[in-house]
């Protein structure tokens, strides 16, 4: 059994949900320090200029070490209205505008507290859109012990899973011989992507899934996030070979 697990992100983008899909369970690691500047709180999607990075406001003030689960969003802005909007305008001529719009016109009518609580909301339904199976966990359900490592390798014994599937982002932490010595393979994975039609003019790769969901569909993403070609793996216990 395959056990991925990330923090929750917003709008998150297309590696992100092709690692669930790649693994048999996934966990969302809600316990841990939230990280500012990060893609807990905000992501990117395309405008007739480029680029357009939508981000979440949260209080952080005096709350250095509060985890992802603790998190608050500043809501005396009127960022959703502003997100709505983005969407609703960089994505109007898309081909599956009329098919996601009623979903965003409800997620911004309604008045989010906690970040994670938004988070996991759009990124279980994007799970839910694409038909992915995975078992969903949540570390807000156990106590797990430990930290880094330690923290990854309880959560791979208590969710009675025998690999853990890790980013790339993540081989300058990641201990493979910690995951050996406790009876654990481990593998990585690191999503290249595969270029498709968006909307405007000059292709940009990796952002938000909801850009391809917006332009190609489910079905198409699917295809795109199932597929191995477009993905680089590691051998079991190695690291990505550059």
């Amino acid at each position: 059994m395959i056990l991925s697990g990330h923090q929750p992100n917003y709008l998150p983008y297309p590696g992100l949900i092709g690692k669930i899909l790649h693994s048999d369970k996934f966990i969302y690691v809600s316990n841990v320090q939230f990280e500012k500047k990060s893609w807990q709180n905000r992501n990117r999607i395309k405008g007739a200029n480029g680029e357009i990075v939508l981000s979440v406001p949260v209080l952080t003030k005096g709350k250095f070490e509060q985890s992802i689960s603790e998190v608050k969003i500043n809501n005396k802005t009127s960022w959703e209205s502003k997100h709505f909007s983005a969407i609703d305008l960089n994505y109007r001529k898309a081909p599956y505008y009329n098919t996601y719009i009623d979903f965003f016109r409800d997620l911004y009518s309604r008045e989010w507290e906690y970040l994670n609580d938004l988070d996991i909301y759009v990124m279980n339904w994007i799970l839910n859109e694409l038909k992915i199976k995975t078992e969903i966990y949540y570390d807000t359900d156990y106590k797990f012990e430990g930290k880094n490592n330690a923290l990854l390798i309880n959560m791979t014994k208590e969710l009675e899973s025998d690999m853990y599937l890790s980013n790339k982002g993540s081989q300058n932490y990641v201990d493979i011989d910690m995951f050996v010595s406790n009876g654990l393979n481990h593998k990585y994975i690191d999503y290249v992507g595969k270029e498709y039609r968006q909307c405007f003019r000059n292709y940009i790769p990796n952002l938000s899934i909801i850009d391809m969901l917006f332009n190609i569909g489910p079905d198409n993403t699917y295809s795109i996030l199932a597929d191995d070609n477009n993905y680089k793996f590691s051998e079991i216990n190695k690291k990505i070979e550059e």
